[in-house]
C-alpha cells in the first residue's frame, strides 16, 4: 500500500492528484445538475410562452392569423425540443 505522505509530512504527488481528480469529478457532476436545471427552466418558459400564444390565437376572429400563430408555435416547440435534446446529450 502506497503512503499518502512523504517523510516530512507533505502529501505525495499521487495523493494530490487523487484529490484534484475527485474535485474535478465533483465539479463535473455539479455542472451537469446545473445544466439539467437550466434546461428544465428553459423548457417551462418556452411552454408558458407557447401556451400564451395559443390562447391569443384562440381569441382572434381571423382564421389566417390563428393558423399563422399556431404554425409559429409548432415551429418554436420543435426548435426548443431539438435544442434541449442536443444540450442534454452533451451533458451526459
Amino acid at each position: 500500500m502506497a503512503s499518502t505522505h512523504t517523510r516530512n509530512g507533505a502529501p505525495t504527488f499521487d495523493a494530490a492528484f487523487e484529490q484534484l481528480k475527485e474535485a474535478g469529478q465533483q465539479l463535473a457532476a455539479t455542472a451537469r445538475k446545473t445544466g439539467d436545471l437550466y434546461l428544465e427552466s428553459y423548457e417551462q418558459a418556452v411552454d408558458r410562452a407557447i401556451d400564451l400564444e395559443l390562447r391569443f390565437a384562440g381569441l382572434t376572429q381571423q382564421q389566417w392569423l390563428k393558423d399563422v400563430i399556431e404554425a409559429q408555435a409548432d415551429i418554436a416547440r420543435d426548435l426548443a425540443g431539438t435544442y434541449t435534446a442536443a444540450a442534454r446529450s452533451l451533458l451526459r
